[in-house]
C-alpha cells in the first residue's frame, strides 16, 4: 500500500526565491543612461511625452492627435532626470539580502532570510545584522541568528521583524533582546513588514496585505480586486508608503506593483509588455515618488505617488546587476540610496532628480 501524501508546507520567501527557475532574458536590450523603452498605447516604443490628465506615455503623433488638441497638460519626459553619483561598494557578511532598512541613527538592518546552522567560514552565522558603514568597512553592531524576511523601523526606533511565523517580533530601542510584539498574534506566514510615517503597521501575509494601528487593531485588509479576484497569487516582496498615504506593494512572482488607497486599488504597474519584470524592493523618495527595483532588467523604475511611470534607470551602467532591496535616507542636504545586489554586496550612492 502506498504511503499517504503529506501536506505541502508553505515556503518561506528565501526558500521560494532561491528555488525559482531563472527567467528568460529580456528580448530587447535596455537603452543605456536611464531609459527602458516604455511604449505608447499605439504600440510605438519611441515615447517622448506624458499626459498628466490621462496619466499615459505618448509618442509625437498621439500627443498631437489625441491629447494636445484637447488641452491636456503634456510634459516632456526628458525633463525628468535621475542622476546617481558617489557610488560606494561594501562587502557584507550575509549570504544574500532579503531585507534592508535604515534606522534613524543611519545604521542599517540587513538580513538574508534563514537562520544558520553548521560551519560558515566565509559569512556570519547570523541571519539578521545591525551594521554601520565605517570607512570602506561594514561594522556589525549587533546580530541575531533568527529567520527574518522583513524588517521595519518605527519612528521611535523600535525594530519589527516578520519571521514567517505568527506574530511580529520586536527589538525595543536600545535593547538587544528579541520579544513578541502586539501585532499579528493570529497570523502566520508573515513575510514583509512596513511602518508608515504616521505609525500604521502594514504586513504581507500569504497573498493579502493588512494595515493596523499602533495598538495592533486591523484597519484594512487588501486581498481581492473589484472583480473579487485575488490581487496577488503569492506573498509580496516589498511594501512601502508615500506621504499622500498610498501603499505600494511589489510582487516578485506576480510581476506587478499594486498601489492601494484608503480602501481599494488606485493603480497597477506592470511595466512594458516587451519585458519580463521582477520587482523586488521599492522605496519612497523625499519628492514623494517611488523607486522600484527590477532585478530581471537591472533597472530602477521611478513611479509617481499614484503608481505611474516617470522614467527608468539602468543600474548596469554603474556596475550594479541583479538588484534586491532598497533603502533611502537623508544625510544633510543629500538623498542617499542604499541597494543590495546578488550575493553579499551593499551599495551606497547619492541620488538626485526624483
Amino acid at each position: 500500500m502506498g504511503s499517504s501524501p503529506s501536506l505541502a508546507q508553505p515556503q518561506s520567501p528565501a526558500q521560494a526565491r532561491s528555488q525559482a527557475q531563472p527567467r528568460a532574458q529580456c528580448p530587447v536590450e535596455p537603452v543605456k543612461q536611464a531609459q527602458i523603452p516604455i511604449g505608447c498605447k499605439c504600440g510605438n516604443p519611441k515615447v517622448k511625452w506624458r499626459c498628466e490628465n490621462c496619466v499615459s506615455m505618448l509618442c509625437d503623433m498621439c500627443q498631437d492627435k489625441d491629447h494636445a488638441a484637447k488641452g491636456h497638460h503634456i510634459i516632456d519626459i526628458t525633463t525628468i532626470q535621475v542622476k546617481i553619483s558617489d557610488v560606494k561598494t561594501y562587502q557584507t557578511k550575509v549570504e544574500r539580502s532579503f531585507c534592508l532598512e535604515v534606522a534613524p541613527d543611519n545604521s542599517l538592518w540587513i538580513g538574508d532570510g534563514d537562520e544558520k546552522e553548521g560551519f560558515h567560514p566565509f559569512t556570519s552565522p547570523s541571519a539578521l545584522q545591525n551594521v554601520k558603514l565605517v570607512g570602506d568597512k561594514v561594522k556589525v553592531i549587533s546580530s541575531f541568528n533568527i529567520n527574518v524576511f522583513g524588517v521595519a523601523v518605527t519612528p521611535s526606533n523600535d525594530i519589527l521583524l516578520a519571521t514567517f511565523q505568527p506574530r511580529l517580533k520586536q527589538i525595543k530601542a536600545g535593547s538587544k533582546k528579541l520579544t513578541d510584539s502586539i501585532y499579528c498574534e493570529d497570523m502566520s506566514n508573515l513575510a514583509i513588514v512596513h511602518v508608515t510615517k504616521d505609525d500604521r503597521v502594514i504586513v504581507s501575509v500569504d497573498n493579502a496585505v493588512v494595515v493596523m494601528d499602533t495598538d495592533g487593531n486591523h484597519l484594512t485588509r487588501y486581498e481581492k480586486d473589484e472583480n473579487n479576484k485575488q490581487v496577488f497569487s503569492h506573498f509580496a516582496t516589498s511594501i512601502n508608503s508615500t506621504i499622500n498615504g498610498n501603499i505600494f506593494v511589489a510582487g516578485y512572482y506576480d510581476r506587478k506593483v499594486v498601489v492601494f488607497g484608503k480602501t481599494d486599488i488606485i493603480s497597477i504597474y506592470r511595466g512594458h509588455h516587451s519585458f519580463n519584470n521582477e520587482y523586488t524592493g521599492n522605496e519612497s523618495t523625499p519628492m514623494d515618488n517611488v523607486i522600484v527595483a527590477d532585478s530581471q532588467n537591472h533597472a530602477l523604475h521611478i513611479l509617481n505617488n499614484t503608481g505611474h511611470l516617470l522614467t527608468t534607470y539602468n543600474t548596469k551602467d554603474i556596475g550594479i546587476p541583479i538588484l534586491e532591496h532598497l533603502a533611502i535616507t537623508k544625510e544633510g542636504s543629500f538623498t542617499v540610496l542604499y541597494m543590495t545586489s546578488s550575493r553579499s554586496n551593499l551599495y551606497k550612492m547619492v541620488i538626485t532628480g526624483c
